[in-house]
């Protein structure tokens, strides 16, 4: 390998790792607000709803409400019920892997 590769892998690490470190050190000792801290807690969900929503409403990359076109939607529905109904993930998964599959073999 030559040295400028190995150079920039680790700019590269360096760069990935500052932005995690700085935080960490600048509010190790702080003292966040309750709201603040309330509206964290937040966060995860918000961005992991928004995936999602990226990831069944685009399709063919526009956005598609059409269940005849949209093959996602209705695995989404579905996973959705088996998710609201068990209460159990691995159920979920299971139920949207599946559902996924058999509509994009058969349509």
């Amino acid at each position: 390998m030559s040295r400028s590769i190995i150079l920039l892998i680790l700019l590269s690490a360096v760069v990935t790792y500052v932005p995690r470190l700085l935080p960490i050190l600048v509010l190790k000792n702080a003292t966040l607000p309750e709201w603040f801290q309330r509206w964290m807690a937040y966060l995860p969900i918000a961005i992991f709803a928004s995936l999602l929503a990226t990831d069944i409403f685009y399709w063919e990359d526009q956005l598609s409400f059409d269940i005849g076109s949209n093959l996602k939607l209705i695995p989404s529905i579905l996973t959705l019920f088996v998710a609201y109904k068990t209460k159990n993930m691995i159920y979920s998964i299971l139920a949207g892997v599946g559902a996924i599959t058999l509509f994009t073999w058969f349509m």
